[in-house]
């Protein structure tokens, strides 16, 4: 799946081009967003300009990988619905969720990983933080829990279109959630008498996908919430594989 992916990708180079471009002007535009506001304070909710800079190049980690293996995967669920074209994912001799999750990969997404890597180096060397291996090896381990959270909650987003058929809201959902997690979880504590923010961190803990990975490394280390990211990404995993086999009971093939 890989390798056709790589295919269809240099099948269309200036699409690619293209889109590899259009990522980079993203990620310039967040960097001048950042920089305009440190030049009017010293810190957001605790976070200097290099803890913050931090959190931006983790965000971009995460959205990076989960952008080139399941966005738009999660996205063709809709129509494969509707086509009726589930049928074929369904009779192949491997699991579901699989094909529908990883059968196609968007390698121009991939731009961003350097790119926020570079971010975190600078940001590390601007902060003169000493690294360890278990940190490093944490903070990687920690970025995979959260692309499992976004994975398990978009793909449960895009399995209701068994029962909606013409599911289109997953690129505006998605916007809508990696907006949240692009900012310092404390800014929301206060917001709505702190009900917004214990939702998106212990309910839906979406904050805590890009937050959690940086605090570990630019600020503090909060053991308990460690597994609680981990517990989260399992069990959500797990509710998402529970609700792709309830609503696989209502599907409707194209030959019924």
């Amino acid at each position: 799946m890989f390798k056709n992916s790589l295919i269809r990708e240099l099948s269309f180079r200036g699409h690619f081009v293209v889109n590899v471009i259009s990522e980079l002007i993203w990620v310039g535009l967040l960097l001048v967003f950042i920089n305009v506001i440190f030049s009017k304070t010293t810190d957001v909710r605790g976070w200097n300009q290099y803890q913050y800079l931090f959190l931006m190049g983790t965000h971009m980690l995460v959205t990076s990988i989960f952008e080139a293996f399941f966005f738009g995967n999660c996205w063709r669920v809709s129509q494969l619905v509707r086509t009726g074209d589930l049928d074929f994912v369904l009779v192949q001799p491997v699991n579901a969720q699989f094909l529908l999750s990883l059968q196609r990969i968007d390698y121009s997404a991939l731009t961003n990983v350097p790119v926020g890597l570079a971010v975190c180096a600078y940001a590390l060397n601007g902060q003169g933080v000493i690294l360890s291996a278990g940190r490093v090896g944490l903070f990687f381990a920690l970025i995979a829990a959260g692309v499992l959270i976004l994975y398990s909650l978009l793909f449960m987003f895009a399995v209701t279109s068994v029962w909606f058929i013409r599911q289109t809201g997953i690129d505006h959902l998605w916007f809508y959630m990696v907006s949240l997690a692009r900012y310092p979880a404390d800014i929301y504590r206060h917001f709505a008498g702190g009900t917004l923010w214990f939702a998106l961190v212990f309910v839906i803990p979406l904050l805590m996908v890009s937050n959690l990975p940086a605090n570990v490394m630019v600020r503090t280390f909060e053991p308990l919430m460690v597994v609680h990211l981990f517990v989260s990404g399992l069990v959500l995993l797990a509710l998402s594989t529970v609700v792709l086999k309830f609503a696989l009971r209502w599907y409707r093939s194209a030959s019924s």
